[in-house]
């Protein structure tokens, strides 16, 4: 990592010359990537994108946004940006509680940077800005070669403000940093978007997380942007089109679902005329007065032109820039026990060397061993009392050290059992919630001797509650820690079932999403595992989500049969295969104790999980979008995995359904012929025509039935 300090001045910017010999190459740029201080403009950008600020006044105003590849400007000129134009201000940024008197001092610098090794290495461009009341850095994150652009606000406050006291609000007024014309944001916004043209629509994109409760994952809604018209909106994603030039842009809100909203957050994103804004700071001023220094959540944006496969496209980049996909970390099947709902009651040395024993006939590749590997009890347990969530060494300062009566040797011959049967070892693991993870280098410190001393590589992360951003911003330092305490030797499975949690959004790229539990026996009163529904998740949430990070789950679906009475939709209706079928475009969970299979359970996963590790990196590295019907229980749906503009992986399933063929449409293949290699399923098709509106059509007979193919063309 290097670091270059541009410029740094007491009172404002002076007028500069061009520092064009500072971003030719390193330190000050990074491959095409640049930041150029032209006067009192701020230049961020590479060969794809470049956006601009003027560092002249107090807080820093917008200027430009444009895409390169079209030569588009986004952005409005001063003079005709609405009702922005009569205070001559835009401000990139705003919060009225923290950002008070004069601006003292400015200081510009980049640091060469790959988020601890799980990101594309990018620039990172850091404008640190003083004022009376506190010291804001605001960073710019650029990738090369990529039209996307991530930025920040983090605020310290300042020690001599704490000293003589809080500053009265009217303080901003009299410097004349109050937000002109929005009363609708007055707790601030994190980024400012004065569009240009003047025929544009909106899609915005709502996710949902919460999924023990929730079930319906993804909403979209789209509209036409009005000069008079404004609206609040709750999502992480908004795209924006412009429908003579076909040139869009999605903006990206990298926080929580609203489920997760912290510190009087209400929305995501404002819209008021053709201006957008990024909202929701989650923290204010005893926020600040606890932590010293908190992080916005991030505000992005990436560029695109053409059709919804190019918007999509440019999303699957934004994704793939900030996780790298690793086939070590993000493709692999996964067993644990807790789908079958003994909880932590058959846990032992024993019954986990028994379990390995079958894990390695049906291919599992990454073993966990879920809540009760260890000395404390959580609520989750069949002993009563437990703790959950937080004040975990408070009721037992050696809660975190292995069971010494389930594990009288220690996880030693486990992790040895593993390591010959060339299984990988994971572990569930809490951090403490309480006091917002005060606890979080003692946890990390934990999570890094279990790694040293038993090779564990994945940790499943849950029972967490946010109640304040500083508990959020805690939880990432730990991840960080650990991903440096272990030379990046481990990743985490991010729980988003119950509880305030990161959502699908947040500072989660360290890792992949937990999904959902899903039960065949009672849960809540009745059982909640269907394939089609599972299904369902994974299909809505491709179109905006790469499924390399997901884990799915299929389970023994020869239990509890008599709870779903006369169900065509059974699991055991549908077989334990298709059910494993439906996962095969994510990470498989095993959500299962490997015991409780019968003999032919076990030959099928040792037939299938094997034949599909061969391609399971390949198929996840590619870009996953859905295709056919949205998944109910009775329609033809799947997916495509796009590995380059000639080859890609489909996935073909048919539910409940008694037509014999169905057609499907296909992203980026009109008038292609293709050739068919089946790799599992019943597809029997060696090849396929797919038309000029992207059409063609799949067989496949009887019913759950599924078909995996690459193609090439």
């Amino acid at each position: 990592m290097t670091e270059q300090q541009i410029r740094t001045t007491t009172n404002g910017l002076q007028n500069t010359a061009l520092l064009d010999e500072f971003c030719a190459g390193e330190p000050g740029g990074f491959m095409d990537c640049y930041v150029v201080l032209d006067g009192t403009v701020l230049r961020v950008g590479n060969s794809a994108l470049e956006r601009s600020w003027d560092l002249g006044q107090s807080i820093p105003t917008v200027v430009s946004l444009k895409n390169k590849a079209t030569n588009k400007e986004w952005f409005a000129a001063e003079e005709t940006s609405d009702w922005l134009r009569t205070v001559d201000r835009r401000y990139a940024f705003y919060n009225s509680s923290l950002f008070t008197g004069d601006r003292l001092g400015i200081a510009v610098r980049t640091v060469r940077d790959d988020d601890h090794g799980v990101a594309r290495e990018h620039l990172k461009v850091e404008v640190d800005l003083t004022f009376e009341a506190s010291e804001v850095r605001w960073t710019h994150i650029i990738y090369p070669g990529v039209p996307i652009l991530r930025s920040f606000v983090s605020v310290t406050l300042n020690d001599r403000v704490e000293a003589c006291g809080p500053v009265p609000a009217q303080k901003s007024e009299s410097a004349g940093l109050e937000a002109p014309h929005l009363r609708e944001l007055e707790g601030g916004y994190q980024d400012c978007f004065p569009l240009e043209p003047s025929h544009c629509g909106w899609k915005s994109v709502e996710f949902v997380d919460v999924t023990d409760d929730m079930d319906n994952l993804v909403t979209a809604s789209t509209g036409l942007f009005s000069r008079r018209e404004q609206r609040f909106m709750k999502g992480n994603l908004v795209s924006v089109q412009d429908h003579l030039s076909k040139d869009g842009l999605t903006l990206i809100k990298e926080g929580p679902t609203a489920l997760g909203y912290l510190g009087g957050v209400e929305s995501d994103f404002f819209i008021k005329g053709q201006n957008v804004f990024t909202t929701g700071w989650s923290f204010g001023r005893g926020d600040l007065e606890k932590s010293k220094t908190l992080t916005t959540y991030g505000s992005s944006v990436v560029l695109w032109s053409g059709e919804e496969t190019d918007a999509l496209s440019a999303l699957n980049e934004y994704h793939g820039a900030i996780h790298v996909f690793d086939p070590e970390k993000d493709a692999f099947v996964m067993s644990n026990t807790w789908g079958d709902q003994s909880s932590d009651g058959r846990l032992s040395e024993q019954f986990l060397l028994e379990e390995l024993e079958v894990a390695q006939k049906t291919g599992v590749t990454l073993y966990q061993i879920d809540d009760g590997w260890q000395n404390g009890t959580t609520a989750n347990s069949i002993n009563p009392g437990g703790a959950w969530g937080k004040g975990y060494y408070e009721s037992n300062p050696d809660f975190w050290r292995v069971n010494p009566t389930r594990f009288p040797n220690g996880l030693e011959p486990i992790v040895a059992s593993a390591n010959a049967k060339g299984i990988r070892m994971g572990l569930w693991f809490s951090p403490d919630s309480l006091n917002d993870f005060e606890n979080w280098e003692k946890d990390s410190d934990t999570l890094i001797d279990l790694h040293k001393q038993y090779g564990i590589s994945a940790y499943k992360l849950d029972g967490i509650e946010f109640t304040s951003k500083i508990g959020e911003e805690n939880l990432t330092k730990l991840m960080q820690r650990v991903l440096t305490g272990t030379n990046r030797g481990v990743f985490f499975n991010m729980d988003v079932t119950a509880g305030v949690r990161s959502g699908y959004y947040g500072q989660l790229q360290y890792g992949s999403l937990f999904l959902e539990n899903r039960f065949t026996g009672k849960f809540g009163g009745w059982p909640n595992y269907y394939p089609h529904r599972t299904l369902r998740n994974i299909w809505m949430l491709s179109r905006y989500y790469p499924t390399y990070r997901l884990q799915a789950e299929f389970l023994n679906v020869h239990r509890n049969t008599d709870l779903y009475p006369d169900d065509a939709l059974a699991p055991s209706s549908c077989g334990l295969e298709y059910a494993l079928a439906v996962t095969l475009f994510a990470n498989p969970l095993a959500w299962m104790e490997q015991t409780g299979l019968n003999e032919e359970s076990v030959e099928t996963l040792g037939r299938v999980i094997p034949r599909y590790r061969e391609v399971q990196s390949e198929i996840l590295s590619g870009h996953v979008l859905p295709i056919g019907n949205e998944p109910n229980g009775t329609t033809w749906t799947g997916f495509q995995s796009i590995t380059s503009d000639h080859s890609g992986y489909l996935l073909i399933l048919k539910e409940h359904n008694s037509e014999p063929a169905h057609s499907y449409q296909l992203w980026d293949l009109r008038g292609k012929e293709l050739k068919l290699e089946p790799v599992l399923g019943a597809g029997q098709q060696s090849g396929a025509t797919v038309d000029e509106t992207g059409n063609t059509v799949f067989q496949l007979d009887g019913l759950f039935a599924y078909a995996l193919y690459k193609y090439t063309c």
